[in-house]
């Protein structure tokens, strides 16, 4: 009993050493701390009544009633953790205190915190002046001027709360429809578009990968961005403003040298990266076939260095376009449609099947007009007629779905029923 007793005191005395090092790291950490302290303000509202279109930024104070909090990633600098806020999930970036950063830094344990706090406001107030529909949304941040506290987000700890995103799971993209890996190629463009032409100028992000882009709410997100040099290289001449293969160091682009920097360095750069990290598996496989060698052609060039951002920009959205309006269809098959009739406010109960190109229950796919819905039928021997429904995607093409019958035919204000000639 006595050596358990004499245990008990010494992990006592151990553990106030330990609050008094850490209360020692605090002041250190603050004293002479560059940032201007917080004001910590009452909430003005409940959180169940805050929403992320509401305005309100969230500050240090509505830290702790953020709950089911997880950590969800984590990198050498920040750790990334999910968290509910009234009915709105949010994600909170924060110092990983046991990342690479921390644990390599030779310096005290506050100028490490310090310097990794540094880089992620840093990220912060560049996802602010990128402010874009393809950039995660800042919803607020904590600065505080009280402990520092590792572990999990609290009021203590230097964070940024952000819009949530879920990563990129290529085995889940490669098994989309041809038309929803398109809206991930038109985000990718987009932001490509937008690096180019920022506010801040021209941005690469030298760490081009699909890690630092999530998925929200269906769109392709730019999440982190800690690693990023705005501006074009400086240069003395055209020769040092040359691209090179990362792996074969074959010279792939050379770029004029203009007024001391190497014009479109950044813009081309980013787009030979986007090539390899995403075009690569969005836009070559399941498209039309006319579409196809479109397709190809534009991430071979891209590949190569042969289309800067704009350009990938600007060649996705003529894809976008022709998908849209069924341009890639030949006169034979529009004509496909004569085979058919048509009844409007009409539908089919029963019929249903299976096919490769599935969007939903039965055997339904886009359409950009009854014509290419009359041709797709006639390429398979059992269907016997197709639905247009009053269902659209993001493209504008309308939802039909396919029936290997049409017995059962029923009032549908909101369908309209072609049914191939001969047949029903």
């Amino acid at each position: 009993m006595a050596r358990v007793s004499r245990l008990g005191v010494y992990m006592t005395i151990y553990l106030c050493l330990c609050l008094v090092v850490n209360v020692a790291l605090v002041v250190m950490f603050f004293n002479g701390h560059p940032w201007t302290s917080l004001t910590l303000a009452p909430r003005p509202w409940h959180t169940n009544e805050w929403d992320p279109s509401s305005g309100r930024i969230l500050k240090c104070s509505d830290l702790p009633t953020i709950t089911n909090l997880s950590i969800i990633g984590s990198g050498w600098t920040k750790a990334v953790y999910l968290g509910q806020y009234g009915s709105a999930w949010l994600a909170v970036k924060t110092v990983h205190t046991t990342g690479h950063d921390m644990t390599e830094c030779q310096e005290a344990v506050s100028v490490c915190y310090e310097r990794c706090a540094a880089k992620i406001l840093r990220e912060m107030h560049l996802l602010q002046m990128l402010s874009h529909g393809n950039v995660i949304k800042v919803f607020g941040d904590c600065l505080p001027g009280v402990e520092y506290s590792p572990g999990p987000p609290v009021a203590g700890v230097v964070a940024v709360i952000t819009e949530l995103g879920h990563p990129i799971d290529v085995i889940q993209v490669l098994q989309m429809n041809f038309e929803e890996r398109l809206k991930l190629a038109s985000d990718v463009g987009r932001i490509l578009n937008h690096l180019a032409t920022s506010p801040l100028g021209t941005v690469l992000m030298k760490d081009f990968r699909r890690e630092q882009f999530v998925i929200s709410n269906g769109s392709l997100k730019l999440s982190d961005i800690d690693d990023v040099v705005i501006g074009d290289p400086s240069c003395a001449s055209d020769h040092e403003c040359v691209i090179k293969d990362g792996v074969k160091e074959d010279v792939l682009v050379n770029l004029t040298c203009e007024n001391g920097s190497c014009k479109g360095f950044n813009s081309r750069l980013n787009a030979i990266h986007a090539s390899q990290h995403f075009m690569r598996i969005l836009i070559p496989y399941g498209s039309p076939s006319a579409l196809e060698n479109t397709c190809l052609h534009i991430v071979n060039k891209q590949s190569r260095g042969m289309l800067d951002s704009e350009a990938v920009h600007q060649e996705i959205q003529t894809i976008v376009k022709n998908y849209s309006s069924g341009e890639y269809l030949s006169n034979a098959e529009k004509s496909v449609i004569h085979n058919c009739i048509v009844f409007h406010g009409s539908t089919v109960v029963g019929g249903d099947f299976s096919c490769s190109k599935t969007l939903s229950r039965g055997c339904s796919q886009s359409v950009s007009s009854p014509a290419e819905g009359a041709w797709l039928c006639s390429q398979f021997p059992e269907c016997v007629a197709f639905i247009l429904t009053d269902q659209w995607t993001w493209t504008g093409r309308q939802i039909a779905v396919f029936k290997t019958g049409a017995r059962v035919v029923k009032e549908n204000e909101r369908h309209t029923l072609y049914i191939r000639r001969g047949q029903g």
